[in-house]
């Protein structure tokens, strides 16, 4: 009996992991906020899975484990004993739940599957990834009929092309994992036409931090082949300089600038205008921070003062992930996200070829959205880090057995 459970539940792991990657990107597309709710659902439900297969299936990796446990320690005693911020006390557990969901799910074996299931998987996140491919050039070709059908907004004067962003950050990211796959079945003229379609998507999408993110994971992805170990160090080094200086160095970005803000895009300007704002919080309480999603609730200081072109009221988050990890969790929190940078950097170095140089160019991509764009928290960037980190875990892992 126990046999038979643990066949219909491996059987069950490749259905899961087939649907999840071939929905994952197009129903982003539709509708970012189901890139969520599908990285939860294909998490949880693999988990499940995994756990009638067998409980060590379930073991998170522990390394990872125990700096998140540290994390959350940190987090839960400075939202009850170091600052008063209610509303972000109240938000901190749903948001540390769901990075924990990432971390486990990307190091458990609970999604890991045989060679032949491996390959099942690996089609069905291209096929996901193609599908994905030809909506974007519909949609945006058709002012996104298909969206207005779906929503009912077909009188509505525009369709804002940033809505797309998520979806395209995610075809841009997952066609890693998918590429590295091809080149492992020698399909290496499919695997480049994949990656140049996915950023070229992100350019017609007008997804700047999508297309910027692809060009530098390109260069990465030729570094690392050529010389992995070095890039690694280079890239692991670089990151975790900027993630301990963030706040010093962002503080200073818009003052180097005043003399030539009128040539900057006003998008920009306000961006680092937020940046600036949000280093400022950050020396106010730069040991411990003020607590997670705080920036909304910071007064802004005195125009006069500040000299904002563009910030009028309070950002939502502070569009950094280093320097929104300084604002929430003060040093000791920056110190340990550094650390899960090189923890990821080691899990990297680890793979073997093409793996590795995919890993790093995806990682790069992510890092590199991740200090311009979205909120650390926010449950679809996560969900976008979880399926790509599930992706690399799923395609690149030993065959059992």
């Amino acid at each position: 009996m126990a046999l038979r459970a643990a066949r219909y539940a491996d059987g069950a792991r490749t259905w899961l992991l087939c649907i999840g990657f071939a929905l994952f990107v197009p129903l982003g597309l539709l509708a970012k906020q189901s890139m969520a709710t599908s990285f939860i659902a294909l998490a949880v439900l693999l988990l499940i899975a995994g756990g009638v297969s067998g409980l060590r299936a379930l073991a998170p990796a522990r390394s990872f484990a125990l700096v998140f446990a540290l994390v959350a320690i940190h987090a839960a005693a400075i939202h009850l004993f170091q600052i008063e911020c209610e509303a972000c006390s109240a938000k901190s557990a749903g948001k540390l739940a769901m990075l924990a969901l990432v971390l486990w799910i990307a190091g458990a074996r609970a999604g890991m599957v045989d060679r032949d299931a491996r390959d099942k998987v690996g089609l069905a996140l291209t096929i996901g990834l193609t599908v994905s491919l030809l909506l974007v050039v519909f949609e945006l070709s058709n002012d996104a009929d298909i969206y207005r059908t779906l929503t009912g907004k077909q009188n509505d004067p525009d369709v804002p092309l940033f809505r797309y962003n998520r979806g395209t950050t995610a075809l841009v990211l997952l066609s890693w994992p998918a590429a590295a796959w091809l080149w492992s079945l020698e399909r290496h003229g499919f695997a480049i036409a994949l990656v140049t379609l996915a950023i070229g998507a992100a350019a017609y999408g007008d997804s700047a931090s999508a297309l910027v993110s692809g060009l530098i994971a390109v260069v990465v992805a030729i570094a690392a082949a050529v010389a992995p170990s070095a890039t690694l160090m280079v890239g692991g080094l670089v990151t975790g300089a900027f993630i301990l200086l963030a706040p010093w160095f962002l503080i200073s970005l818009l003052g180097w600038t005043r003399t030539f803000a009128d040539q900057i895009p006003p998008s920009i300007l306000d961006r680092m205008e937020i940046w600036n704002h949000g280093a400022r919080a950050v020396l106010d309480a730069p040991l411990f921070g003020h607590g997670i999603g705080a920036i909304r609730h910071l007064p802004l200081p005195d125009p006069a003062v500040s000299g904002y072109r563009y910030l009028v009221k309070p950002p939502t988050h502070p569009h950094d992930a280093a320097l929104q990890v300084w604002l929430e969790l003060g040093a000791v929190g920056a110190l340990l996200f550094a650390v899960l940078v090189w923890l990821t950097a080691r899990v990297i170095r680890s793979l073997d070829a093409p793996w590795r140089a995919a890993a790093a160019a995806a990682s790069a991509g992510t890092i590199f959205t991740a200090m311009v764009s979205y909120g650390l928290w926010q449950e679809t960037w996560l969900g976008i880090i979880g399926m790509t980190a599930l992706a690399f875990r799923v395609l690149a892992a030993p065959a059992r057995g």
